[in-house]
C-alpha cells in the first residue's frame, strides 16, 4: 500500500513539473522577447538617428566646399563681388549653421538610445552563456565634442566674411583668404570626422542587431529544448509508475482472491501397484491393503469406472475428470470389504 501511496505522489508530482516546465519556458520567452523587443527599439531609433545624421552631414559638407570656392573666385574682385560675400554670409548663418544645429539636434536621441541599449546589453551579459558587445559611446562622444567646436568655426566663418564684405579694399587680402579658407577646410574636416564616428557607430548598431537576433532565436530553441527533454523525462517516471502501480495492485488483489476460493484439494494417485494409504474420519486408520490383491474387498464396477490413461513411464493411471469417483469408489470398496472381513 506504501509503494502505491508513493507511486501516485510521484505521478502527481511529475503532472505538476511538466505544467511547470512549460509555463517556465512561457515566461521566460516572453521575458527573453520583451527584453530583445527593448533592444531593437534602441537600434531603431540609434539607425534612423544616425542615418538623419549622416545626410545632414553630407549636406553641411557641401555647403562648406561651396562656401570655399566663392570665397576663392572672389577674392580678386572684392569691389565687384561685394554682393556676392554678402549672400555667401548669409548663406553661412541661414543654411550651414542650422544645419550644424540640427545634427546636434540628431545626435541627442542618438546617444540618449545608445545609453539603454549598452545598459541593456550589459544586464544580458550577466548571464553566464551571453558575452554581447555593447555598442561604444565615445566615438558618439566625440563627434558631439567636435560638433560643438565646429559652431565656434561656422560663427567665426560668418564673421570674417561680413567684415570682408563691408570693407571698402578693392580686392581681399591674402590673410583674409588663408583664414577664411582654414576655417572652411577645418570645418570640412570636423564634419568628416563626425560623419566617420557616425558611421562606426552605424556598423556597430547593424553588428549589434545582427548578433541578437541570431542570439534570440538560440535561446528559444534552447528554451523549448529543455521543456520537451523535461517533459519526455517526466513521462518515462509516470509511466515506471503506472507498471509499478499495476504490480503491488496485482500483488494485493492474489490474496483476496485466494481468500475467497479456498485452498483447491490436492488429490494424490497412486499407481496400480503401489499401496494406498487411507484415513478415513469415521474409522480408525488400518493398514494399507492392496484392494487390488483382494477380490473381496474390490468393487465390482471398478474396472468399468476406472479409465485410464497412460501416464509417463508405461504406468497407467485414473483420467483427471474421474480422479474424484475413483477415489470416492475405492473409500467405498475399503470399508465394505473391511466390515465384511470383520
Amino acid at each position: 500500500m506504501l509503494a502505491l501511496i508513493v507511486a501516485v505522489f510521484v505521478i502527481i508530482l511529475s503532472l505538476a513539473s511538466i505544467c511547470g516546465a512549460w509555463w517556465a519556458n512561457t515566461t521566460l520567452s516572453n521575458i527573453t522577447v520583451q527584453t530583445f523587443t527593448i533592444v531593437n527599439t534602441g537600434v531603431n531609433v540609434v539607425d534612423t538617428g544616425v542615418g538623419r545624421v549622416e545626410r545632414l552631414v553630407q549636406t553641411g559638407r557641401t555647403e562648406v566646399q561651396q562656401t570655399a570656392d566663392t570665397i576663392v573666385s572672389v577674392a580678386d574682385d572684392l569691389r565687384a563681388n561685394r554682393p556676392i560675400l554678402t549672400a555667401l554670409s548669409e548663406r553661412v548663418e541661414t543654411r550651414l549653421g542650422p544645419t550644424v544645429d540640427q545634427i546636434n539636434q540628431a545626435l541627442a536621441p542618438v546617444h540618449e538610445a545608445l545609453t539603454k541599449i549598452s545598459s541593456v546589453v550589459s544586464l544580458l551579459n550577466s548571464i553566464p552563456f551571453i558575452n554581447e558587445r555593447a555598442p561604444r559611446l565615445d566615438a558618439l562622444d566625440q563627434a558631439l565634442d567636435r560638433l560643438s567646436a565646429l559652431a565656434a568655426d561656422i560663427r567665426q566663418l560668418r564673421t570674417t566674411l561680413r567684415e570682408a564684405a563691408l570693407s571698402e579694399a578693392d580686392r581681399m587680402t591674402q590673410a583674409a583668404v588663408d583664414v577664411l579658407t582654414g576655417v572652411t577646410t577645418r570645418i570640412d574636416d570636423r564634419l568628416a570626422e563626425t560623419q566617420a564616428n557616425v558611421q562606426q557607430v552605424q556598423a556597430d548598431i547593424q553588428a549589434l542587431r545582427d548578433e541578437l537576433a541570431a542570439r534570440q532565436a538560440r535561446l528559444l530553441l534552447i528554451y523549448n529544448l529543455s521543456a520537451i527533454a523535461l517533459t519526455l523525462i517526466l513521462l518515462w517516471v509516470i509511466y515506471s509508475q503506472v507498471v509499478v502501480m499495476r504490480h503491488h495492485w496485482r500483488l494485493l488483489r492474489r490474496p483476496a482472491a485466494a481468500q475467497i476460493s479456498g485452498s483447491p484439494a490436492t488429490v494424490v494417485a497412486a499407481s496400480p501397484a503401489s499401496p494406498v494409504a487411507n484415513t478415513s474420519p469415521l474409522t480408525e486408520p488400518v493398514a494399507a491393503t492392496p484392494l487390488e490383491a483382494d477380490p473381496e474387498l474390490r468393487p465390482a464396477d471398478m474396472s468399468e469406472a476406472l479409465p485410464v490413461v497412460p501416464a509417463s513411464g508405461g504406468v497407467t493411471a485414473p483420467a483427471d475428470a474421474d480422479r474424484g469417483r475413483v477415489v470416492n469408489a475405492r473409500r467405498r470398496g475399503m470399508t465394505g470389504g473391511l466390515c465384511k472381513h470383520r
